[in-house]
């Protein structure tokens, strides 16, 4: 597995701003992207936008990254910056 780069994406939603980090790894068959929001790992991403895993268990505050549409805002940010 290789590290290939580590950003930070801003989104908002119902006006409050909130940052996560986007961690791309290669895993040699597959690229993926794990998040996270204050060093909290929330879910990995397949390079087609498929979720290959999530944690269930993360705290209320954190779950709107579920939401279909907050996710698909999320997945179009990665996108449009690899």
């Amino acid at each position: 597995m290789e590290n290939l780069k580590t950003q930070s994406i801003v989104l908002e939603s119902q006006g409050i701003k909130e940052e996560y980090q986007v961690r791309e790894k290669d895993h040699g068959d597959e690229v993926v992207y794990d998040i996270f929001r204050k060093e909290h790992y929330l879910l990995t991403l397949a390079k087609d936008a498929t979720i290959l895993f999530m944690d269930a268990d993360v705290p209320a505050a954190e779950k709107e990254i579920f939401n279909p549409a907050f996710l698909h805002r999320m997945i179009d940010t990665i996108q449009a910056r690899s």
